[in-house]
């Protein structure tokens, strides 16, 4: 017998032993119990019936619609990439901007919007290039600052030097090994030139100096913190 059984029989027999003579009280207490006892029932039946037609909903999508979605999609680009490998940009962007927009939300989607956003960037689209970069995102952490520092390099040359700025950076602290690192820096540095920010690129060229000693790219840092310096008049 459930515990739901025993407590109704235990309702039950409150009831007939509390006969006519029983208290009003009494009387709504049993029924406060019984109206607990089909809530409980109730939202536990609903509950259950919420998780499982969530997760058939979760599997089908998967299964029915999103797989098949990323099988066409790995087909689809194939062509597209080979040509983004030769620098044929050009070429590039007669499919992967259909391409971006048709598998949106799949990894070859992202692949698309991606080879689109570059090949906008590497022939001067420079609006559309940030357009498409920035729906890029990828899980690879290499191919992630990457595209960071692109969507950086897109902005800075559509004026946008805030932003540009802020992707540089993003993409400094977010690489990988020492090179990028420096590399970012730089960039986030001469964006601070841009913006007549000389104190501010100063203080990135010498931190550079200061934590990237030994690393070939800061050997020229020098020429570097010399201009910013003089633009500051702190000789």
């Amino acid at each position: 017998m459930s515990n739901n059984e025993i407590i109704e029989n235990e309702v039950e027999y409150v009831e007939q032993a509390g006969g006519d003579n029983s208290p009003s009280g009494l009387g709504l207490f049993v029924d406060k119990i019984k109206s607990w006892l089909n809530t409980q029932n109730k939202t536990l039946v609903y509950g259950i019936s919420a998780i499982i037609v969530a997760l058939l909903g979760y599997i089908g999508y998967q299964f029915l619609y999103q797989m098949p979605r990323e099988k066409e999609a790995s087909s689809a680009i194939y062509k597209t990439q080979e040509l983004f490998d030769m620098d044929s940009f050009r070429m590039v962007l007669v499919d992967a901007p259909k391409l971006a927009d048709k598998f949106s939300g799949t990894k070859g989607g992202n692949l698309a919007a991606y080879y689109a956003g570059a090949s906008y960037l590497y022939t001067g689209d420079y609006k559309k290039a940030v357009e498409f970069l920035d729906k890029v995102s990828f899980n690879d952490q290499v191919m992630q600052y990457q595209v960071i520092g692109l969507l950086g390099d897109a902005q800075v040359e559509n004026k946008d030097l805030d932003a540009g700025l802020k992707s540089y950076l993003k993409a400094a602290k977010s690489a990988e090994n020492e090179f990028s690192t420096i590399w970012f820096y730089k960039k986030a540095a001469r964006v601070h030139e841009k913006k007549n920010e000389w104190k501010e690129a100063l203080e990135i060229y010498e931190n550079l100096k200061k934590e990237y000693s030994e690393n070939d790219g800061v050997q020229d840092i020098e020429k570097y913190i010399t201009r910013a310096k003089a633009k500051i008049d702190q000789y």
